[in-house]
């Protein structure tokens, strides 16, 4: 049996003592519409005024919990459970958003996400093909202070604001992301910790979340060098009382990722502080993403960068001048492989170069080969490699 995530009872209990006391009434007066016809009967039987009874049974009026788990029920998301539907897919992606680029009022009746027009523009219309919900894009245009202390001297810098920001005003959704596990408020001075539904869930949900996590927080790497990428760093903010959370929260991301085959480095934390406008402290808490180029490869095998169409053309164009560099690669590859069938028949050294009729300074290449169990670069990442030849091609 698939495990629910929230089911109506956690749902309605979260507006609240008088809001549960109101929606448990009217589902007992539904109830017992099926048996009793007089409305002064039931009201007697509930405890609750007669023209209130009336007003729900003639469906004039309904408290607002049910309404809001009646709309959640029509678009599949209540009970909320993991499961292999579209309805559930947005879900987790707009879960994976408010841990990044995205603000859920703490009044929980909205939320709101940020980004490059485009990218907003196609969640939208996912919001309304899935839930029939019309969000509101606008300019998010803003400026604001950051003030960083190092060695004790207090810095400011002004960055510019200019990105654009979704509205989404649905209290029944950000009620039902906060109640999954979503970060509410403040996110520096609030708890962090990845649902335990995405941890468990199979790699699919896991993809959907890192992808839109790191499209949000994550750096694209790019071509450094012929054969290399840079490191890709991933980090977040905490006051000074909620360091160690977002600590395990990194470690829950990194272990995430060795899942699908990526290596990342120890967490660490920045030396500077920023310091908040109540005064407060905060500091960033980060790793990074292993520059190896077959590990950035699987990285962009495994995990495309999901609403956030610039970063991933990025990432498409370094992985594509990475392996256009690398078109000697594999024929390094052949010619190793071709080296070891032959040392297998007795051949020394000399024998080999002369029968593939190499340069004669492919000698050290060969002895090490043959002698001291030497492989060419990314020999043994080959088939991660091959794959990405493949996967440009086909974009």
């Amino acid at each position: 049996m698939e495990e629910i995530i929230v089911d109506e009872n956690k749902f309605l209990a979260s507006f609240g003592d008088r809001q549960l006391n109101l929606a448990e009434k009217y589902i007992q007066a539904k109830e017992l519409q099926n048996s009793i016809k007089t409305i002064s009967e039931i009201s007697r039987l509930i405890k609750h005024p007669e023209r209130t009874i009336y007003s729900w049974l003639s469906d004039k009026r309904v408290p607002f919990p049910i309404r809001a788990l009646n709309y959640l029920k029509s678009i599949r998301l209540i009970p909320l459970k993991v499961e292999d539907t579209q309805s559930f897919l947005l879900f987790t992606e707009l879960s994976a958003f408010l841990f990044g680029d995205g603000h859920l009022m703490k009044h929980l009746g909205a939320f709101s996400l940020f980004g490059e027009k485009e990218d907003l523009e196609l969640i939208a219309s996912l919001l309304f093909k899935q839930y029939k919900i019309e969000p509101h894009l606008a300019i998010n245009s803003s400026e604001s202070e950051i003030r960083k202390i190092k060695n004790r001297v207090l810095y400011r810098t002004y960055p510019k604001g200019g990105d654009y920001r979704l509205n989404v005003n649905s209290s029944p959704l950000a009620r039902l992301l906060f109640l999954a596990g979503a970060p509410v408020g403040d996110k520096v001075s609030s708890s962090t910790k990845v649902p335990d539904w995405v941890m468990n869930s199979d790699k699919e949900i896991k993809r959907a979340f890192l992808s839109v996590l790191f499209g949000n927080e994550l750096q694209c790497p790019f071509i450094r060098a012929k054969n290399a990428f840079t490191s890709a760093t991933f980090g977040l903010h905490k006051v000074e009382s909620k360091v160690n959370e977002l600590i395990k929260f990194h470690e829950q991301v990194k272990s995430l990722l060795a899942e699908f085959g990526v290596t990342s480095s120890p967490i660490a934390g920045e030396k500077n502080r920023t310091l908040r406008k109540d005064g407060t402290l905060s500091q960033k808490i980060s790793f990074y993403i292993d520059g190896r180029s077959p590990n950035i490869v699987k990285l962009f095998q495994e995990i495309p960068f999901k609403y956030a169409e610039k970063k991933q053309a990025k990432f498409v164009k370094a992985v594509e001048t990475f392996l256009k560099n690398s078109s000697g690669l594999k024929k390094e590859w052949e010619t190793y492989e071709k080296t070891i069938q032959l040392r297998s028949t007795g051949l020394s050294a000399d024998r080999i170069l002369e029968k593939l009729r190499l340069p004669k300074n492919h000698i050290y290449k060969i002895t090490g080969w043959i002698y001291y169990g030497r492989k060419p670069l990314y020999y043994d990442s080959r088939e991660i490699l091959e794959w990405g030849v493949v996967k440009i091609s086909n974009l």
